[in-house]
Order: C-alpha cells, then sequence, then structure tokens
C-alpha cells in the first residue's frame, strides 16, 4: 500500500470508517463488502492510537463497485 493522499478523481482518500458511513454500514461490513467486490485499500497512513496503519479507500474504487453494470445489447 502506498500513502498517497488523493485517488483515481482526485477526490482525498477516505479512512474505513469514512467508507463504510458513506454506504450506511459498520466497519467490519464495509470491509467484507469490500473484500467481495475485490476493492483493496489504495494506501495507509499511521494510526496515533495503535500500531497498525488505517487503511485509506479510494472513493473512485467504491462508486464503481456500486454503479450497475449494464449488459452490452
Amino acid at each position: 500500500m502506498s500513502t498517497t493522499s488523493t485517488g483515481r478523481d482526485g477526490r482525498p482518500l477516505v479512512t474505513t470508517d469514512m467508507a463504510a458511513y458513506s454506504l450506511g454500514k459498520t466497519t467490519k461490513q464495509f470491509r467484507d463488502w469490500a473484500r467481495r467486490r475485490g476493492i483493496a485499500p489504495a494506501g495507509s497512513r499511521p494510526n496515533p492510537v495503535r500500531g497498525q496503519a488505517l487503511a485509506l479507500w479510494d472513493l473512485a474504487d467504491i462508486a464503481d463497485a456500486v454503479r450497475p453494470t449494464t449488459p452490452v445489447a
């Protein structure tokens, strides 16, 4: 994972808590949802409270996963 601060579309990367909130899920539900869709964190940042780094998610990846795909006619 890298430590970039913006995603593919130029918006800032968000923490797992913020990404989960954007979809109305708990953090565990969001991580499970992302895993099922093959979405991985786009970066990380140090966690000031614990030793494990905080995952940062790209909102463009999340948006791509929630958009319905239409078959080509």
